[in-house]
């Protein structure tokens, strides 16, 4: 067998395989890792590998074994605040030494000593790379030949890292032919002046004969529009052996442009640990830990494939987004239509069946929580992980879904990682390092796959070994590849050699990859393009150290050879590296522009008949006719992913409950009583409907809301019974048709009654001052108290008086002259007059719409359209708190 062997051709390479044909047969191209896995099986040396994550395992247990004995070694601090950290970098410094020739003995560094001792310490470590690599010379050494007759290499000899270097060694003395792939030739064009300038530093002047340039672009997308054009300008001879490459892993966009043009997409992508189904493993966990954290239940019911059918998690998010927690009435009502779903959906299923998937489901929802400051047991954590393995299995169901296999790892590796691990109890920071750890090495987009042509990528520039074409350096910014920094002093390298260890210096890696960097330059034959953005990811980018180094040649004449991307969207005709670029100017649709006015199709009309306002409704009719249209009567939203309330939606939400529940129907309780409710209800309702206020970061909201809320509640019991009134009940749903007037239906917070001056309403606030709800008072502009009055009793012809009770103040604020009023605030209208010219208000704008005119009334020059002599003028800033702006164009830019 004769191999090509490249420290960066562990993926793809080019070319793909040796030789002009269309195929090979016993040749291949190999990167250390199938290196060592060839020679592995020709020397029968073959084993079950083990994750990294199980090997950091392993290796902490060697080292906690090790300071049981030996307390003071170097890192036994640094181990007991956070063991899997120290372990995974001890590892790969211990793997460093192994790599170097370091046999496992003391040498007389006190820390190169300390891993002698954990050496000796705890169970064997599984091998790693080094390890296997130590082997296979061994084992190489003690065969007298192998089925191995020539090896290729693409680096250099002598910038092989030590390890390498030794096994090129071994193979030739077993008698594998090792060579050097052979150099490219040098032309005399400007490439070739380039590639003289890489091999010698000597500079020449570089003509801008199109063999070398260097594109600049204001933005990656412009970079790619440039590249593929230039490409689309190919034919397809040019394209075979045109070699992209691309640094960070990943061409999609580059490929969207590529395939607008008709041309191969290259299917490049770099691997993350963000893909949707490998959040479940690190979700699963987050939701498991008391407090309850209802974002990370929400984000695991959110995914794009959540580990519940889909039609359930969608009723939990909405109910967690409306009540976080698992006990409310929100949550139960969703169990409850959920169930009863399942039951018309597997009707024909045995009621035991339909019994173990709703409880299957409830695992992943309402599992046991385990409190940080304690710790999750192994055995719970190995449950949860080995819960999410057999998920991805059953939902791969033999599809060889790439994302849910990589889960499948992951999971299983996380719980051999525990097991090896040995400990009892699992902390977060431990816990979550080891979830991070099986997810480290992430997965591709299985979506993001290259398609048939001429066009070859690569991830690195190390991994072109044969002649190329045309070399086009994709996303050519910095910082590059970095060399790792040594963890040795200069004392412990000179320890280490003269013991047979050879530690590769910081000059040597950088040097290799210097040579990585020139070598996608000197593979070219015809030409070499580099395509540079200033921002890359919304980022700005920095230069390569290509770029660098080629700056005292590239510089003088960098009118000739450097091209600005951007100058593709003016003019028909461009020419760059030796291709005529032809364009044509296309005219653009203008934007959508704002309208004040807009015409109402007629089912659009239709929908306003038998229509139930709200008093939300009639606010935001009152502010904006077309906000109301689509809002209310069309009922379009914006389609917002399900989220948690903010802290003030939850204080508020949390107070109103409590309300409920300590102000029953009948006379005022009394305040103590009403105070000594609210404080024992209060943390059985906050896991019921506010669990984020339980997280760390809400520690001072719910500190101060702890002695706030009930001691408010308590006031307002005080303020009633002074008013000598009692409670007819809180959260009451009225409706009411109005024979001149909307029909109308809402939910009251309190109705309270008094003797003499008979019903009141009371609408409970939560906000952080009573500023908004005095201006409503004194403007005549309180919507919400109007209809709540005017619904509070149907057989009233005014409406009900009204006040604002708020809670964050404590304060019952209402109109001048009301018995409801502690705070009065003075107004040349009264509620009966708000809700009058509300109606009146509400008939002009419906007239409007009947006649299949809209108005929005937050636009520009909208004054000529709106109804003159409106009862209630729309707000000033009607703008201001709106989701439609980016709709109806108002605050958008114009181009």
């Amino acid at each position: 067998m004769k191999l090509i062997f490249g420290l960066s051709c562990n993926g793809r390479s080019f070319p793909d395989f040796p030789g002009p044909n269309e195929g090979v047969f016993n040749a291949a191209v190999v990167g250390p890792q199938g290196l060592i896995e060839m020679l592995e099986v020709q020397l029968g040396l073959t084993a079950p590998r083990v994750a990294h994550a199980v090997r950091v395992s392993s290796y902490a247990t060697k080292l906690r074994t090790a300071l049981a004995t030996a307390p003071d070694l170097f890192f036994g601090q640094s181990f007991t605040l956070d063991p899997w950290a120290t372990a995974a970098s001890l590892l790969d410094w211990r793997d460093e030494l192994i790599a170097g020739g370091w046999s496992g003995s003391p040498i007389g560094a006190a820390r190169v000593d300390a891993f002698a001792v954990v050496e000796e310490a705890g169970p064997p470590l599984p091998p790693g790379v080094a390890d296997r690599t130590r082997t296979l010379c061994d084992a190489v050494k003690a065969r007298a030949s192998l089925p191995l007759a020539s090896i290729e290499l693409v680096e250099p000899r002598d910038l092989l890292p030590p390890l390498w270097q030794r096994l090129i060694d071994t193979l030739e003395g077993s008698g594998v032919e090792i060579s050097q792939a052979p150099a490219c030739a040098i032309s005399s064009n400007d490439l070739g002046h380039v590639q003289a300038f890489l091999a010698s530093g000597s500079p020449s002047t570089l003509a801008g004969d199109g063999s070398f340039a260097i594109v600049h672009a204001d933005t990656a997308l412009a970079a790619a529009e440039a590249a593929a054009e230039w490409l689309a300008h190919c034919s397809e001879t040019e394209l075979h052996g045109t070699v992209i490459v691309s640094a960070d892993g990943d061409t999609a966009l580059l490929d969207r442009a590529l395939q607008a043009r008709g041309l191969p997409a290259l299917g490049l992508s770099a691997s993350s640990p963000w893909r949707g189904a490998l959040q479940v493993l690190p979700l699963a966990f987050a939701a498991s830990w008391a407090p309850f954290n209802a974002n990370a239940m929400l984000d695991l019911l959110m995914l794009p494939r959540p580990p519940i059918a889909r039609h359930a998690a969608r009723k939990l998010a909405y109910a967690l987004s409306r009540e976080p927690g698992t006990g409310g009435p929100a949550w139960l009502a969703a169990w409850g239509n959920i169930e009863s779903d399942l039951a018309e959906r597997m009707s024909t299923e045995p009621q035991e069946k339909r019994d173990a998937k709703l409880a299957a489901w409830r695992q992943w929802t309402s599992g046991e929580l385990y409190p940080r400051h304690e710790g999750m047991p192994a055995e719970a954590a190995k449950s949860i992980a080995s819960r999410v393995a057999q998920w991805a299995l059953e939902t791969n169901a033999g599809n060889a879904d790439p994302l849910l296999l990589a889960l499948v790892g992951a999971a299983q590796a996380l719980v051999q990682a525990i097991d090896v691990l040995n400990v009892e109890m699992l902390s977060p920071l431990l816990l979550g390092r080891m979830t991070d750890q099986v997810l480290a090495d992430g997965a591709q987009n299985p979506n993001h796959i290259a398609t048939s042509g001429g066009l070859r990528a690569v991830r690195n520039p190390g991994a072109i070994w044969g002649d190329a074409k045309n070399v086009l350096w994709w996303d050519f910014k910095g910082p590059g590849e970095r060399v790792s920094s040594t963890p040795w002093t200069a004392a412990e390298v000179a320890a280490l050699k003269t013991h047979g260890c050879e530690i590769e210096s910081s000059a040597a890696a950088s040097a290799r990859i210097g040579w990585s960097n020139a070598n996608a330059v000197h593979r070219a034959g015809e030409r070499v393009i580099l395509f540079s953005p200033a921002l890359s990811a919304g980022e700005e980018t920095t230069s390569h150290p290509l770029a660098h180094q080629l700056n005292p040649l590239t510089t003088p004449a960098k009118d000739l050879i450097q091209w600005s991307a951007e100058q593709l969207l003016y003019g028909p005709y461009h020419e760059l590296a030796g291709h005529e670029i032809l364009r044509e100017a296309i005219t653009p649709n203008l934007l959508p522009a704002q309208r004040p006015r807009w015409s109402l199709p007629a089912s659009v009309i239709a929908k306003l008949d038998d229509r139930v306002e709200s008093a939300t409704s009639l606010e935001h009719l009152a502010d904006c006719q077309l906000r109301w249209l689509i809002l209310d009567v069309l009922r379009l939203s914006g389609g917002r992913v399900a989220e948690i309330p903010g802290t003030s939606q939850l204080l508020g939400n949390l107070a109103h409950e409590l309300a409920n529940r300590v102000f029953p129907p009948g006379p005022v309780p009394d305040p103590a009583v009403v105070f000594s409710q609210a404080n024992n209800l209060f943390d059985e309702l906050l896991c019921a409907i506010a669990t984020p206020l339980q997280q760390p970061e809400y520690a001072g909201e719910l500190a101060s809301a702890r002695v706030k809320v009930p001691a408010a509640l308590a006031q307002l019991a005080r303020l009633l019974q002074a008013m000598d009134v009692k409670v007819i009940g809180t959260e009451i749903e009225r409706a009411r048709k109005f024979v001149d007037g909307p029909d109308v239906k809402g939910r009251i917070d309190m109705l309270i009654e008094h003797p003499t001056h008979g019903t009141g309403v009371i609408d409970l606030k939560w906000s952080r001052s009573p500023k908004k709800r005095r201006n409503e008072l004194a403007e005549g502009r309180s919507i919400q108290l109007a209809t709540y009055g005017a619904i509070a009793n149907s057989n009233s012809t005014t409406p009900a008086p009204g006040a604002f009770y708020m809670l964050n103040q404590r304060q019952l604020i209402g109109l001048s002259g009301s018995f409801m009023a502690e705070e009065s605030v003075e107004s040349d209208h009264s509620l009966s007059d708000t809700w009058s010219n509300l109606v009146s208000t509400w008939q002009v704008w419906l007239d409007l719409a009947r006649e299949g005119i809209a108005v929005a009334t937050g636009a520009d020059e909208t004054e000529a359209h709106i109804p003159a002599d409106l009862p209630i003028e729309t707000g000033a800033e009607p703008c201001r708190y709106c989701e439609l702006t980016a709709l109806c164009r108002v605050g958008v830019e114009a181009n």
